[in-house]
């Protein structure tokens, strides 16, 4: 890569940083991931778009294309997921790096360029775990942690209506039917006729690596809501799935181990949900590689946490444990008594879908959660009690 090509990746990587409240650092990684998929002539085009935000009308005459060569410049940037319709319907901005551009690109049919940007992505997640070092994790967490008292979550956990895991002790109102946040059947009835299911970028990354999911989970199975659905749906990356598909899809993963993380325009859960990821605690790049040590990207607004109804009921499988993305919960062997640490709950329900007995229920408690970037040893000591 060039300087001046340099030059502009990063000055378009701070615009597209702008528009999230997560910024991903300009390393070396992320502006080689940028190199892998756009060409200089569309990086131009798309510092241009800076900050605002365009009609399709409005982007040809700011990009004053001749009209064959601008319907496929546009066609190809939306396939490289590079702008989105995030405010309202025919109104473009960028996307941000991540979660955005990277993943939803990324997550479409497997070819050479989408190998090598999982690639070079993973390199970043690598670089996150060498900085859990005692100075820049104490300053992490002290950061995000005052983040989380002044603002809501970034991403946000739902569960499922029908199942085991949300036989919530609160029955729903009228009004509530037509949309209860934290729960995630009322979602997809809300985005019906326009969601979409593509590959699972985290997924798709550990398929490369050789490694195949512990919980039998699929590589299809992030969904899309709304415009972004359509979109999707439209540039090839994801295929449309019908409201009853999607809601056994839902059912089905959830029996799997699947933590329910929603993705908002923005990174926000102040705007409007964009994806359905369903996660799992081995291959997820936010759960997985927070077990594995890397700084913690947990910032989550939160709808539900576990109560207990009979802890006697526990017969110490240690399920909880395996299926707790945060180590929030587990059966401590050498006391013979479960624990549960509140701060770290991410209200995900899988203590409880897991659970062979009775021993806990879902009850409200709509918060904001930092799940503070943790020492190996401290995961170490976990998995042994687990």
């Amino acid at each position: 890569m060039d300087k001046q090509f340099k030059d502009k990746i990063i000055r378009l990587g701070k615009y597209m940083n702008g528009n999230s409240k997560f910024s991903v650092p300009l390393v070396r990684c992320i502006q080689e991931c940028f190199e892998i998929v756009m060409s200089e002539h569309e990086a131009d085009l798309l510092l241009m778009v800076g900050s605002g935000a365009y009609t399709k009308e409005q982007l040809r005459q700011l990009w004053q294309l001749e009209d064959a060569e601008f319907e496929e410049t546009f066609r190809q940037i939306l396939e490289k997921s590079l702008l989105w319709e995030r405010r309202e319907p025919g109104t473009y901005e960028l996307v941000p790096i991540f979660p955005g551009w990277i993943e939803l690109y990324a997550s479409g049919p497997v070819n050479e360029s989408r190998k090598k940007l999982i690639a070079k992505f993973a390199e970043f997640e690598e670089l996150l775990k060498q900085l859990n070092i005692p100075p820049v994790r104490a300053y992490m967490n002290r950061v995000n942690t005052g983040n989380m008292e002044r603002e809501n979550g970034r991403m946000s956990t739902v569960v499922s209506r029908g199942s085991k895991t949300v036989e919530i002790n609160k029955p729903l109102t009228s009004e509530q039917t037509v949309y209860t946040e934290g729960e995630i059947y009322p979602m997809l009835e809300k985005h019906k006729g326009h969601i979409s299911v593509m590959g699972c970028f985290c997924r798709l990354k550990e398929q490369l690596e050789g490694h195949s999911c512990d919980y039998g989970l699929p590589v299809e199975g992030c969904m899309s809501l709304g415009r972004l659905a359509d979109q999707l749906v439209e540039a090839g990356i994801a295929r449309r799935l019908e409201y009853d598909e999607a809601v056994q899809m839902i059912a089905d993963f959830e029996k799997k181990g699947c933590i329910h993380t929603i993705y908002h325009y923005g990174v926000s859960s102040d705007e409007e949900e964009m994806t359905i990821c369903n996660c799992c605690v081995d291959c997820c790049f936010l759960y997985s590689s927070y077990r594995e040590g890397a700084l913690s990207q947990l910032l989550m607004k939160v709808y539900f946490r576990p109560q207990l109804i009979d802890e006697n009921q526990c017969v110490g499988c240690g399920r909880c444990g395996r299926y707790c993305p945060t180590g929030a919960t587990g059966y401590d062997r050498e006391n013979k008594k479960l624990i549960f640490r509140l701060d770290r709950c991410i209200g995900c329900g899988q203590c409880v879908t897991q659970c062979p007995k009775p021993v806990r229920e879902m009850v409200r408690d709509e918060r904001n959660v930092f799940v503070k970037t943790r020492r190996k040893k401290e995961w170490e000591t976990h998995t042994k009690h687990a």
